[in-house]
């Protein structure tokens, strides 16, 4: 599936993602000055990769096989992505996961292009998923060092304890460790409930946006 088809889309995802990783929703010459300063660079770096990889999810969803205006900023996207995922040690495919990503810290990072991960998924350093088609709810939590392999499917609120392995399908609202991972709790909060007031709000005001972009 197609996540980001069109504009509004785009716009929307962009949104989100900057307001879930702790930005102010709409981005002006001047906040981009004061992020850098404020948010600090390293950070910054994976803003930038992020809204680069939304245009880039774009243009390539709506290229055609004429030559066009799309295929030139579809490149142009493509190339960002690259140098700025080398940058960060990123390799996302770009239909693979929803609005509202959280990305806390550059370092190794890699989802395959077959993966579908549903909105407001965290993803820390050192994780990996890859190797098979996965459908992944809202709400993942990828601890540090984890990796979800195989093709299988997980629901919504799915927690996985740091240096874990994921290899078949599990439910909803659990938390899972272990190498390969087995159940720890069968009834765990999703994990912007279960980490305080400022990532409800947020989830809240991204909720709200999407209203209103899509009024």
């Amino acid at each position: 599936k197609k996540m980001i088809q069109n504009k509004q889309d785009l716009a929307f995802y962009i949104v989100a993602d900057r307001i879930m990783n702790g930005y102010p929703a709409k981005c002006s010459l001047l906040s981009k000055i004061k992020e850098t300063k404020v948010i600090g660079g390293g950070k910054t770096i994976i803003m930038n990769y992020l809204s680069h990889l939304r245009r880039y999810a774009y243009y390539y969803n709506a290229h055609k096989r004429t030559f066009s205006w799309n295929s030139v900023m579809m490149a142009y996207e493509h190339y960002k992505v690259a140098k700025l995922g080398i940058k960060c040690g990123f390799s996302i495919g770009h239909n693979s996961i929803g609005y509202g990503v959280v990305i806390p810290h550059y370092g190794t990072i890699v989802v395959n292009d077959n993966a579908r991960i549903g909105n407001f998924a965290v993803l820390h350093t050192c994780t990996c998923i890859a190797g098979g088609n996965k459908v992944i709810g809202e709400g993942l939590y990828l601890s540090t060092g984890s990796q979800i392999v195989g093709s299988l499917k997980l629901g919504d609120g799915v927690t996985v304890a740091a240096h874990s392995l994921v290899n078949k399908s599990f439910d909803n609202n659990i938390l899972l460790a272990g190498a390969p991972c087995v159940v720890k709790n069968g009834n765990y909060s999703v994990w912007y409930v279960r980490d305080g007031e400022e990532y409800i709000n947020r989830v809240e005001l991204v909720n709200q946006v999407r209203k209103e972009i899509y009024k």
